[in-house]
């Protein structure tokens, strides 16, 4: 693909953990660090493609002349991260979306104030949160929608039986699947499908970014 093979259009991406409050000074989280949201922004931003990186929580540093080259919403919490998304994907204004924040599946009823420490034992009771991703499509049907799906301990082959049923519950055209154990630091082995099957298999970050976008040009829109 050229290097502005994504030029005119406009891609939204999330990116990094959501947290969800206990009280009013702690958290649930997750590992997540938003590397990989943050890589697609930049390889679509070299493309020609006007971004919009919706970043959760984290260390990540996002340099003062990226946040130049393409606009940044930061988040924090899963309420954010859902109005974030019906805000942006109502809009209609996108092209394609690529969903690769971990978001939240469970949440406890936050507490207000501090809880008292000290206590012999401590239960949370978690109750399910809504699928972001599941909403998408009812808002914007037209959007290209991108879905990733992180598995554990799982074979090649049931990590793709898993991944293509995740991708057409939620009515995405191509989702990215990978094993936990797989990440490391420098390596983020990964398989890109779509309805026909396996469209690419990467190693590292960067090939990620790279192949999903060429999959993502390839099936654009006009």
């Amino acid at each position: 693909m050229s290097d502005l093979s994504l030029r005119a259009k406009r891609i939204l991406i999330s990116a990094g953990p959501t947290w969800v409050p206990i009280d009013d000074v702690r958290h649930i989280g997750n590992f997540a660090t938003g590397r990989l949201g943050l890589e697609l922004a930049r390889e679509a931003a070299r493309r020609g493609a006007a971004v919009t990186l919706l970043l959760g929580p984290g260390r990540l540093p996002v340099s003062a002349p990226e946040r130049a080259r393409f606009r940044v919403v930061d988040y924090t919490y899963f309420d954010e991260l859902r109005a974030l998304v019906r805000r942006e994907v109502g809009s209609r204004a996108y092209h394609a979306f690529l969903h690769s924040a971990a978001v939240s599946d469970y949440a406890p009823e936050p507490q207000p104030g501090k809880i008292r420490s000290g206590q012999p034992e401590l239960i949370l009771r978690l109750r399910p949160l809504p699928k972001i991703i599941d909403e998408v499509k009812p808002l914007d049907p037209d959007i290209l929608l991108v879905k990733f799906k992180l598995e554990v301990d799982v074979t090649r082959e049931e990590l793709i039986r898993i991944a293509q049923a995740s991708r057409e519950h939620s009515g995405a055209e191509l989702i990215v699947a990978n094993e936990r154990h797989s990440l490391s630091a420098t390596a983020h082995p990964a398989l890109i499908l779509a309805p026909e099957g396996v469209v690419a298999e990467v190693a590292t970050r960067e090939a990620l970014a790279e192949a999903l976008l060429d999959a993502i040009a390839a099936r654009r829109r006009p």
